[in-house]
């Protein structure tokens, strides 16, 4: 499903009214229609009583005209409704004016929201079943003032059952942060499609439960306009992750190389292997430092063990290059980086294998931090490169705060993926998956109890695993985030957030896979 900014939204209903003929107030029908459809379904599952009592609380503006559209529905269902404007009546015209014309004439009561309004504003909201949030819509940035705080802090002290439309007021839809006071709510119905800032950071807590009402916008619109970042749904993944053929071989289901590990770090090769093998790959070969291989050889008995050029202390040497090279001859995949450590010899092994490697790469951990100083390295590259930094690398690869990472993430991804030629998988909180042709994808799945050592490595080798049987890289990217996330969801339903580990989510990958379609 696609997301989007709120000019880009903007764009999309002119498009829909000016070139595709849709009148403006078939849209705010639209709009109407779907949040009762929302608000049916809370019915059915008794969050709402059937006939109930309702605050409707409107700005001045088009999200005002849905809340007053909605108001007509709800009392023509025989719901108590009363509605309350908040700013200057005189502002409202056009479509919304249409609305508010209609429940006049039905004589539902309608109020100012004014300090000498605070009492019977104050006593509907204590009555009410249902609130709803129509006081701002998508173009609101910064920080509510005046009577728009006053009424969302009013909402917010009630804690009735509160639905916001297209977005809770006070939030900025695009960045997904509040700058002051927000609506905290139960269900946001979001219309068109969902905005970014619903979707990432802060937004998700602000919004609860979030539905989308399409407005039966055509998807040519959103064509025209460039919307180009997703969020990835199972379906999405349900198409890549196919049964297999029936007269299919190891050999059929690729070959990766893993090139990861130093003395005491061992365990991170170990993880992406049994997390690659978990994932479908057909053959797997863990390559570590000399002085580390007889702490994996053997651990996993499917796994081909080799030992590389070390420099001594446990690290790869710098001419451990040509080997990791001579290796990769007879892989589908290379997956570069976890517990290498950061070492002058590590970083020339890695950049002569990156440089001269002609297949493709997942770049991880400290094959990324090695080379966090010339990342233009990555433009030599002959093959196509995928890489999975956190914050910190991603931080160090940019020589900005993490900080500024946290606060940007999609323009951060964005902006690396298209001036390095590489896939970006930004991981953390609603990972983003950033392509060098403008295509962005957002992840829903995962937890905090996922925030643990060596839970990249796991991630590494599924997106490994897919990129060998077969996907594209963009598939591989956003198919194995999401398996990861939902395996790490399903690990936390035995393990809690608190107790789980890495190799607790390695667990849950197959039975994720064969929830989402594969056999």
């Amino acid at each position: 499903m696609r997301v989007c900014l709120s000019e880009q939204m903007r764009r999309s209903d002119e498009v829909s009214i000016k070139e595709f003929k849709i009148p403006g107030i078939v849209l705010m029908e639209n709009a109407a229609l779907g949040i009762i459809e929302e608000i049916k379904k809370d019915m059915l599952m008794k969050k709402l009583p059937s006939n109930g009592e309702a605050s409707i609380v409107c700005g001045t503006g088009n999200n005002g005209g849905d809340g007053f559209a909605v108001a007509r529905h709800l009392a023509s269902m025989g719901w108590s409704v009363n509605v309350f404007i908040c700013g200057d009546e005189k502002k409202i015209k056009d479509d919304a004016l249409t609305n508010l014309a209609i429940i006049k004439k039905m004589n539902i009561p309608i109020f100012k929201i004014e300090n000498t309004e605070a009492e019977t504003f104050d006593k509907s909201l204590g009555r009410s079943h249902l609130i709803v949030d129509a006081l701002l819509g998508t173009g609101f940035k910064g920080n509510l003032g005046g009577i728009y705080e006053f009424a969302v802090e009013r909402i917010n002290k009630h804690h009735k059952y509160v639905l916001s439309i297209d977005n809770p007021t006070g939030l900025n839809c695009d960045t997904g942060f509040a700058e002051g006071s927000c609506i905290k709510a139960d269900k946001t119905v979001t219309l068109g499609l969902p905005k970014t800032g619903l979707v990432i950071n802060d937004g998700p807590y602000y919004c609860g439960e979030l539905s989308v009402c399409g407005l039966s916008i055509p998807e040519q619109v959103y064509d025209m306009v460039g919307i180009k970042r997703f969020i990835t749904e199972k379906d999405d993944v349900g198409r890549l992750v196919k049964p297999r053929k029936l007269n299919g071989h190891k050999g059929t289901y690729g070959r990766i190389l893993i090139v990861a590990g130093s003395i005491g770090m061992e365990g991170a090769g170990l993880l992406a292997a049994k997390a690659a093998l978990r994932s479908g790959a057909g053959i797997v070969e863990l390559a570590v430092p000399s002085r580390a291989l007889e702490a994996v050889r053997g651990v996993i008995p499917v796994v081909i063990t080799r030992g590389l050029s070390d420099d001594g202390e446990g690290c790869l040497a710098f001419n451990s290059g040509k080997e990791i090279l001579t290796g990769s001859e007879s892989a589908s995949v290379l997956l570069l980086g976890p517990g290498l450590r950061n070492t002058h010899q590590v970083k020339e092994a890695v950049v002569y294998t990156l440089i001269n490697c002609n297949k493709p790469i997942v770049l991880d951990a400290d094959a990324l931090n090695v080379i966090s100083n010339e990342p233009e390295i990555l433009i030599k590259r002959k093959e196509a490169t995928i890489i999975t930094p956190h914050p910190g690398e991603m931080a160090r690869l940019m020589n900005i705060s993490t900080n500024e990472v946290q606060q940007n993430r999609l323009e951060v991804a964005e902006s690396f993926s298209q001036k390095y030629k590489v896939i970006v998988v930004l991981k953390g909180y609603r990972t983003i998956i950033a392509s060098p042709w403008g295509e962005t994808w957002i992840n829903p799945t995962g937890n905090p109890g996922m925030a643990t050592a060596g839970s990249g490595d796991v991630l590494g080798g599924v997106i490994a695993a897919f990129l060998a049987q077969g996907m594209s890289l963009m598939e591989a990217a956003v198919g194995g985030v999401y398996v990861h996330g939902a395996a790490g969801d399903k690990a936390t339903k035995k393990y809690g957030q608190w107790g789980m580990v890495a190799s607790d989510i390695i667990k849950y990958i197959p039975h994720t896979i064969m929830d989402i379609g594969g056999i």
